[in-house]
């Protein structure tokens, strides 16, 4: 708001002391008339009187504009708005202020302890929904396996991909709730090994090389949410690819990706060039620049686009490499390829001092 006008509008709220005042003026100055007292004294007591109220009434015009700021920033109302706005609302100068921040604050416990619930509730119930849908997923992969045929074959491909769908709402839900992980030392060619056998159908189906030479790298991470992340890029890559093939490979060194120097890249920002690095390099058709620019985010691209299912799998790659300590880049061009780094620093603690991990990491359930 205009401070002018704001200003205007607070004079015209203050009108009524501002009256009492004048009032009070008028009556001294017939006093000082009938009395035949000199003006000079009166002007005297009207500035004495005036200068503190002045002082006061500005200091007080300058912190309700504040708090008018501090209001008008808000857009949304919801928990975490009305949180920040009982922690930087301007300190209290009457018990008016002071219970209205008690009542935001009490809001926003109100709100918490709703929400709570409500997205537990939300984790459970697609929890048990992947565990349900597993059941005829597996039941027909069964039947498929009777026969070959490039039918056979494809059916085979869509229901990992229906099978992926449902493991990605779960891994969302867990995300807004508690994630639980559990970070431990791992042999890191062992998760790539076992993620990329899931893909055995995607290659036969396309005709298309995979590339893997295993380095003994020992990583601290949590073995299952690194085979979601893992297997998230993969099918990616596996799904626009069409001719040529799917390259992963470990390294120590920092810096891009061969190759890559004229691509256009993103990244979630947190890469320290420790290493090590986990890269998936695909043929595929390549991400446009539009589109690359908001592929970690979590609306990517406008609906319907048909690009625009790259996108959720890689955000929740971000967030959960966000919790871990880990990084993200993607480098793009389209016709030539896409390239998907992880950086695996190590984090909370080094391979030596981490536990070992459990039995080998499944996928998250």
């Amino acid at each position: 708001m205009d401070f002018i006008r704001f200003a205007l509008q607070y004079a015209y709220s203050r009108r009524y002391p501002a009256l009492y005042i004048a009032l009070c003026w008028i009556v001294w100055a017939i006093v000082f008339v009938v009395k035949g007292l000199p003006a000079v004294f009166l002007s005297y007591m009207v500035l004495f009187s005036l200068a503190p109220v002045l002082f006061f009434e500005i200091r007080r015009l300058l912190r309700v504009y504040q708090k008018r700021l501090t209001m008008g920033d808000i857009t949304e109302l919801n928990s975490g708005t009305l949180d920040e706005l009982a922690t930087n609302y301007p300190p209290e100068e009457s018990f008016a202020d002071e219970d209205y921040q008690n009542l935001l604050r009490r809001f926003v416990e109100a709100s918490e302890a709703e929400d709570e619930p409500e997205h537990a509730g939300l984790a459970e119930y697609y929890a048990r929904w992947a565990k349900e849908i597993k059941e005829p997923v597996s039941a027909m992969e069964q039947l498929l396996l009777t026969g070959d045929s490039p039918l056979v074959r494809r059916m085979s491909v869509e229901l990992r991909h229906l099978e992926q769908y449902a493991e990605m709402a779960v891994v969302y839900a867990r995300l807004e709730t508690a994630p639980g992980y559990a970070l431990r030392k791992y042999d890191l060619s062992a998760i790539v090994q076992k993620s990329l056998r899931k893909f055995a159908g995607e290659t036969i189906e396309k005709q298309i090389s995979v590339d893997f030479e295993p380095v003994p790298v020992m990583v601290v991470t949590d073995g299952k949410w690194l085979a979601f992340m893992l297997e998230q890029i993969l099918a990616n890559s596996f799904r626009y690819t069409f001719s040529g093939g799917v390259t992963v490979s470990i390294e120590r060194e920092a810096g891009a990706p061969e190759g890559t120097e004229e691509w256009e890249t993103v990244s979630d920002g947190n890469g320290t060039g420790a290493g090590p690095f986990l890269t998936v390099r695909d043929s595929g058709t390549g991400i446009s620049e539009e589109i690359l620019k908001h592929l970690l985010d979590p609306n990517p691209v406008a609906e319907g686009d048909e690009e625009s299912r790259r996108g959720l799998g890689l955000y929740l790659c971000r967030r959960i490499c966000g919790d871990l300590g880990h990084s993200i880049s993607v480098w793009s061009k389209q016709g030539e390829g896409t390239c998907v780094r992880l950086e695996l620093s190590m984090g909370l603690a080094s391979p030596d001092d981490a536990p070992e991990p459990e039995p080998s990491p499944d996928a998250v359930e």
